[in-house]
């Protein structure tokens, strides 16, 4: 049995112009789901019964804010992409276990308290499939 280390798991997200951000992340999640369709008929028995749907998927992450990001794009590019309503390209996971697609930027959150790191979060919400490789 190999565990993974969760400290591996990253979240990336680039935008359109090429800029990677979410450096120094803190937190990263990946949740995929499916609606569900009534299937229920009068032979069903009194038990409902169901199809599958539409599917889709949501990414989330929180990260300390990098004013100077050594990967060129920070909270700021993130900022003005969500504003633009531009799709961006984001990848969780690690080498060998990746999940990416393309996403609208649906919130991003900064927090700066006192004596404390600031931080920020973002969430992203897939716009077509997610692939896996």
């Amino acid at each position: 049995m190999a565990i993974q280390n969760a400290t591996d798991v990253v979240l990336k997200v680039t935008t359109a112009d090429g800029l990677e951000a979410v450096a120094h992340s803190t937190s990263a999640s990946l949740s995929v789901n499916m609606d569900l369709r009534d299937s229920t008929t009068k032979s069903s028995s009194g038990w409902q019964e169901n199809l599958g749907g539409l599917k889709s998927w949501e990414m989330s992450g929180d990260a300390f804010v990098d004013i100077a990001s050594p990967t060129g794009a920070d909270v700021e590019s993130l900022f003005t992409t969500l504003v633009a309503g531009a799709a961006v390209t984001c990848t969780f996971g690690l080498t060998g276990m990746l999940y990416t697609g393309t996403a609208l930027i649906t919130s991003l959150s900064i927090d700066a308290g006192v004596e404390e790191n600031a931080t920020y979060s973002i969430s992203l919400q897939g716009t077509a499939s997610l692939a896996q490789s």
